[in-house]
């Protein structure tokens, strides 16, 4: 499987190790980014003359590293699904799950609400961590493809 396969199709089967390398290349790349706007930001401000267009510029360059990160995050957890034999539309679930909670949780007016939603968030935050990235998938081949873990014909 080439990189961008790896990265952009929503096709076919990965195992965890290539779940948590992409993951942890995100993470970093997500942490390089927020560095380099907050820095942005502080140079701008700094710089009256050119302040508005350097600041538009960082965020414009941390809005398109999120969006392609965003899309190729999903991908990779399709991905993940399909090695569990699962269909990728479960992404949907997670995410609308988790979004629905924690908007929730942000509304709710009593403490205790806000602190039932809140563990609730975690739970959800929770199983799909362990979903995606902790439980094996299916051993030999399944409807999305082949074992990634067999080792390929040569």
């Amino acid at each position: 499987m080439n990189l961008t396969t790896l990265l952009f199709s929503f096709q076919g089967r990965i195992n965890r190790a290539k779940y948590w390398t992409v993951m942890l290349v995100y993470l970093a790349i997500l942490i390089v980014c927020t560095v380099f706007a907050i820095m942005g930001l502080g140079i701008s401000s700094a710089i009256p003359s050119t302040g508005a267009s350097m600041s538009y510029l960082f965020i414009a360059i941390f809005a398109l590293v999120c969006l392609v990160t965003m899309w190729s995050s999903i991908a990779v957890g399709i991905k993940r699904l399909h090695d569990r034999d699962q269909s990728g539309w479960w992404m949907l679930v997670f995410s609308g799950v988790s979004t629905i909670v924690s908007l929730l949780e942000e509304t709710a007016v009593t403490p205790g609400s806000q602190f039932i939603l809140g563990v609730g968030s975690f739970a959800v935050t929770i199983w799909i961590i362990i979903e995606l990235g902790f439980l094996r998938g299916t051993q030999g081949p399944n409807r999305f493809g082949s074992d990634p873990l067999e080792a390929s014909p040569q």
